[in-house]
């Protein structure tokens, strides 16, 4: 039998037999398997530790994830359709392609998520959280196949691995763009600095913007 368990206290939330195409693949994919059964089973998951689950296209719909861990769980595809994931953490999750409209994502940590094309109309994002505290009420806007991914959120835009707010983009000089990456930083912001400024300071960034810039690049 494998077990899903609280991730604060240790108990045993669901617990279900495994297939067998699932019984020696790894944990990941284990743990997959017992959430979809959870799911279809209507358990409560709140609170669930379900850190790196395989949950690729899963149909999550409606289900209540509210503080489970989820942190680098694969979500590609997956159906969150009015799941709750209030204060859920989502960190170095990958949910390109999910499906979270009308998710609540009131409080979630994403830091770090991969976003890319997911449908998050009408989600509730009110006080999530990107790293390093930063609160985020709007969708985030993630940029791929530059040679930095670009995450912009509110007052504030992440390249690579360095996050500032807005305003300190703006204002960085030759030198200190180029203490962050060396020429390769420097050569990228000469390019891309105007259009990204003007992209995070536009008004009313909607989903259909962002779907179509990260299908342009």
């Amino acid at each position: 039998m494998f077990q899903i368990k609280n991730r604060f206290t240790g108990a045993v939330i669901f617990e279900c037999e495994l297939s067998a195409d699932v019984v020696d693949k790894e944990y990941r994919f284990q743990l997959g398997f017992a959430v979809k059964k959870a799911v279809e089973a209507r358990a409560n998951l709140a609170r669930a530790n379900l850190a790196g689950a395989y949950l690729g296209g899963a149909n999550l719909a409606d289900a209540n994830l509210a503080r489970a861990n989820l942190a680098g769980a694969y979500l590609g595809g997956a159906n969150l359709a009015d799941a709750n994931l209030a204060d859920a953490n989502l960190a170095d999750a990958y949910i390109g392609g999910a499906n979270l409209a009308r998710a609540n994502l009131a409080g979630a940590y994403l830091g770090g998520a991969n976003l890319a094309r997911a449908n998050l109309a009408g989600a509730y994002l009110a006080d999530a959280k990107w790293s390093d505290g930063i609160i985020i009420n709007k969708r985030p806007m993630q940029l791929y196949g530059l040679d930095y991914s670009v995450t912009i959120l509110d007052d504030h835009m992440q390249i690579g691995c360095e996050l500032h707010a807005l305003s300190e983009w703006s204002d960085f000089d030759d030198r200190r763009i180029a203490q962050m990456d060396g020429l390769r930083s420097a050569k990228f912001w000469k390019a891309h600095k105007d259009a990204l400024l003007s992209l995070a300071a536009s008004a009313g960034r909607s989903v259909e913007i962002a779907a179509g810039m990260e299908d342009n690049t």
